[in-house]
């Protein structure tokens, strides 16, 4: 069918679907109960935001098992999440994400951690405890979040000291692969108006793969973290100073080589032969191979008012470190075609400021002002020995390290107002002015061959060349963003929204440049326009949500990496996005509720790509992390059972086929999955403890988690298997 048909036949469902259910009343939600959500700096019911937006409050991410943002991806219409290491995730929402590792260099996707702006994506995608919620707002966000929102933005919310009692609340688990489990939380009053609260969290696992040579696991991990919060009330003022620390290790990843229809049939036998009685979860990558980060921070929030408008100051600090080796071909010692060692270390820290003025007129109109500050200092060293045999020519062999250290800096401007225009009909407008400047120094060092015509991949072959004196770059940019809304109550069940949102990216200095130049010219920032109508309602008599976005996006000078033999590739391509959400939940009754979301999605390149390598062909393919359909389904009971009650859910989700790579090479071909997961919990109606079992991926789907392209050969992560575990979880005082 035509594209340009079947979006309009889509579209044009989509909105008769809307129209059928305004005039029977209907709404949206990870659960029956409606969420409140400050996504428009206000505090709001998650039903009443013109905006897309899936929320999980803190009994949801207990009841469906989620530690961390996978699980918030895999539950969320249009979203998805993999991980080149703990210090790399790449998060994709409605088919816009980023792979950049440059310490020059922005994610998509903009995560919050108590409306702080995180600036580093391996600092964001931290183990959750005690959250109290996480808000996914889908769609660019250039008003309100501004920095590097251009897919959309995820708010992580822990949970605040309460001053109303104390309590602590302990968790104690087991499962499949050693996993250990221990965290706790201790609440309490400290004086008149003021209150302090402790969490933490352990968590251990040995490996669910194997590295062949040795026998030693690979894939296991270990964290833990503490946060403590301390609020206090001083006259007209409230005051929240927080800290946090967090400590991840691993023991390395288990890659292995997977053909693909277009693989060298000598590749093919060679690595036939040599994984031959081996399973996915086997492999030949280095046993010492490991990753470690290490993530802090501090921030402190003053919330006044001066007569009618409420006045915020968030200020915070946060610093990353994070190192890794890490085996990218999987295969043995010797023999072998290609070896290669990816050595790296990566030190970031930040502080922002933010000013906000918000009030709410008579009229029911509100409006929010501020003033947003960032800075950032990166220093990452990268280092790749790569060591090729025949058939491969000897040039691709090398020992190279690429060194930079930028300076990110940008400052803000920003309002938006909504106003009612008619008792149902409200207008929203708004507006932000963004600063964005870096700075780089960058060095690319040849470690075997100084001087030597062939400095080796990825460095070489010519053109490139090494440059260990460095060359210096700096690049500044400042772009107006905005959103226009219209929302109309329909019915008192019924909300429709239209909305034309401008997002906008800071442009970046590429990392593994293979020459001085490249090191210092900065790709250009991405603009991109999305058009969106949507629906939230409630039906039979609030029992039920159902909630409906339809979306355009044009997108411009996307930033598109691609790994050209052992070359990464950097440049800019324009791209369109259309797409379809929906999310539903019903309370059947007092026992069974049931509900879940899916997503269509149509992204492609609609340019080739200029880059350092020459021209790439990508107009017409799809986009990375793009699967054209997704789904969520869940079912959820809750009964008495004895003196007590069982709590029961399980989760299917579903995701199509989509690829790691902008080239659409089928080695980089994710095919269709779905997982299964389940937690049955009881607890006595008259104690507060419960204790619970759950279980992941129950049908043991095998599916890649990551995967690399190289000599037509996909370079593979699977994800974990199959597992299971018991929780132990009881509350003292409150």
């Amino acid at each position: 069918m035509n594209r340009s048909k079947a979006w309009l036949r889509l579209s044009v469902g989509a909105m008769a679907l809307t129209g059928a259910l305004a005039s029977a009343g209907t709404a949206i939600a990870q659960s029956a109960e409606i969420i409140t959500v400050t996504a428009q700096r206000r505090e709001q019911s998650v039903q009443d935001v013109p905006v897309a937006v899936t929320a999980f409050s803190a009994a949801d991410l207990r009841d469906s098992s989620i530690g961390g943002v996978e699980g918030i991806a895999e539950r969320t219409p249009g979203f998805t999440m993999t991980r080149f290491n703990i210090g790399e995730p790449q998060l994709y929402i409605r088919g816009i994400g980023s792979t950049s590792d440059s310490a020059a260099g922005d994610p998509s996707v903009a995560v919050s951690i108590d409306e702080v702006y995180i600036g580093r994506a391996g600092g964001g995608a931290l183990s959750f405890f005690d959250i109290e919620r996480v808000e996914v707002l889908r769609g660019p966000q250039g008003t309100l979040y501004g920095r590097n929102a251009a897919g959309g933005a995820v708010n992580i919310i822990s949970a605040r000291p309460d001053a109303t009692q104390s309590f602590g609340e302990f968790t104690f688990g087991y499962g499949d692969y050693n996993d250990r489990l221990v965290s706790a939380v201790l609440n309490g009053p400290l004086g008149e108006g003021a209150a302090g609260r402790l969490a933490f969290l352990y968590q251990a696992n040995d490996g669910y793969s194997e590295s062949v040579p040795s026998g030693a696991d690979l894939g296991g991990s270990s964290t833990w973290g503490v946060r403590g919060a301390i609020s206090w009330d001083a006259g007209n003022w409230s005051f929240l100073a927080q800290a946090d620390y967090a400590r991840d290790e691993t023991d390395g990843q288990a890659r292995v080589p997977v053909v693909g229809p277009n693989t060298n049939p000598a590749f093919i036998g060679l690595i036939g032969a040599i994984r031959a009685g081996l399973n996915e979860r086997q492999s030949f990558s280095d046993p010492s191979t490991f990753q470690e980060r290490d993530s802090w921070g501090f921030h402190f929030r003053a919330d006044t008012t001066f007569g009618d408008m409420d006045f915020t100051s968030l200020t915070s600090y946060r610093g990353l470190e994070f190192s890794w080796f890490d085996d990218l071909g999987g295969l043995p010692v010797p023999p072998y075609v290609l070896r290669v060692e990816d050595i790296n270390e990566d030190e970031a820290w930040q502080f922002t400021q933010e000013f906000r003025l918000s009030r709410t007129l008579g009229n029911g109109a509100f409006w929010v002002a501020g003033l947003y500050l960032f800075h950032e200092e990166v220093d990452r060293n990268e280092r790749f020995i790569v060591d090729a045999r025949a058939p491969l020519p000897a040039i691709a062999s090398g020992d190279v390290t690429f060194f930079q250290e930028a300076t990110n800096q940008s400052a803000a401007v920003f309002a938006q107002l909504t106003m009612p225009l008619a008792d149902t009909l409200n207008l929203t407008v708004g507006g932000r002015l963004t600063y964005d400047s870096k700075e780089i120094f960058a060095r690319g060092v040849d470690n075997a061959t100084p001087g030597g015509p062939f400095p080796g991949i990825p460095l070489g072959p010519p053109p490139g060349v090494a440059y260990p004196a460095g060359a210096s770059g700096s690049e500044s940019w400042t772009e107006p963003t905005w959103r226009l809304a219209l929302d109309w109550q329909a019915s008192d069940n019924v909300m429709l929204y239209a909305s034309y949102d401008r997002g906008y990216k800071s442009g970046l200095y590429p990392s593994q440049a293979q020459s001085a130049v490249q090191a210092t010219t900065a790709l250009d920032p991405e603009i991109l326009d999305n058009f969106e109508i949507g629906m939230k309602s409630t039906f039979a008599e609030g029992r039920g949500i159902f909630n409906l976005a339809a979306f355009y996006t044009d997108y411009q000078s996307l930033q598109v990496y691609e790994l050209l033999g052992l070359a990464l590739s950097t440049s800019n391509a324009d791209a369109e996005i259309r797409g379809v959400e929906a999310e539903f939940a019903f309370q059947a009754n007092d026992y069974f509720q049931f509900g879940g979301s899916y997503a269509y999605l149509d992204a492609q390149y609609t340019t080739d790509a200029v880059s350092n390598l020459g021209v790439l062909p990508y107009n017409g393919n799809q986009l990375t992390r793009s699967p054209e359909h997704q789904y969520n389904v869940y079912a959820a009971l809750t009964v008495p059972v004895g003196t007590g009650t069982a709590r029961a859910r399980v989760d299917y989700n579903w995701t199509g086929d989509y690829f790691f790579d902008p080239s659409n090479a089928p080695e980089t071909l994710v095919e269709s999955y779905g997982t299964v997961d389940a937690r049955l919990s009881w607890g006595p109606d008259n104690a507060n403890w419960d204790i619970s079992l759950w279980g992941r991926n129950l049908t043991d789907e095998l599916y890649p988690s990551h995967i690399i392209k190289n000599l037509d050969i996909g370079f593979t992560v699977f994800a974990p298997p199959r597992t299971f575990g018991a929780q132990f979880r009881m509350r003292l005082g409150g």
